[in-house]
């Protein structure tokens, strides 16, 4: 059965929170400080900043200090000044502390691509899973129609019956090879994606859990268990 599912993240209510001393709720808010002409370089720049400072409050103008920030983010230079053409660099930085720079590239999600993602005949017991990967999101899988709802209730009712997860593949837009899942623009690429399955009658639970990380073992570490098993 070919169908279109949808997919939502679980929202967990804000349990705990301030309260002012009238009983209200209390908000964070961004207060401005300074503007770039306040700047500790600037401050430091001036011919005599010591006692500029001892003498007043140059660092402070009294007509924006205090003010709620409204504006939206911008890019500046190192004279603060907005920038308005740049190239977006991504740093890697090596376990030995070498520093890769290289240009950033733009993902596109895949999840509603042409190619659909496949549910895989890859079988494993969540024992193993928890234990071979990190898992960092979990999402609700949830139907539209009659013909989605039979789809995603047919999943989860053979994954409860095996008590297994099941893998979830993307592809390249050829259909030839694997590629990690994205679920936005510009998101996290997910390697490792599974689907978890409960049944209760007609209602049905279908999860997505996504993992981008793997848990291994160094090599020393093996060398030392081997020794010690010898």
């Amino acid at each position: 059965i070919d169908t279109v599912v949808g997919m939502a993240s679980t929202v967990h209510a804000q349990r705990h929170y301030h309260k002012s001393p009238g009983g209200k709720k209390v908000a964070s808010s961004r207060l401005l400080v300074f503007d770039s002409s306040k700047s500790t370089e600037k401050i430091l720049a001036m011919n005599d900043h010591v006692k500029a400072l001892k003498d007043g409050d140059p660092d402070l103008d009294m007509e924006i200090v205090g003010r709620r920030i409204r504006a939206s983010n911008i890019y500046v230079d190192k004279d603060y000044q907005p920038v308005y053409s740049y190239k977006s660099f991504d740093i890697l930085i090596k376990p030995n502390g070498e520093r890769i720079e290289r240009p950033h590239v733009t993902l596109d999600q895949n999840v509603n691509a042409t190619l659909p993602v496949r549910v895989t005949d890859k079988y494993m017991d969540p024992r193993e899973l928890l234990t071979k990967y990190i898992f960092r999101k979990s999402y609700f899988l949830s139907h539209h129609d009659g013909t989605s709802y039979k789809f995603l209730h047919d999943i989860a009712t053979d994954l409860a019956k095996r008590k297994m997860f099941v893998r979830l593949q993307a592809y390249d837009s050829e259909g030839k090879k694997t590629a990690p899942l994205i679920l936005s623009s510009n998101g996290t690429p997910f390697p490792v994606a599974f689907l978890e399955g409960k049944v209760d009658g007609d209602k049905y639970c279908l999860i997505l859990h996504v993992a981008d990380r793997e848990f291994k073992v160094p090599d020393r570490e093996i060398t030392e268990l081997e020794g010690e098993n010898a």
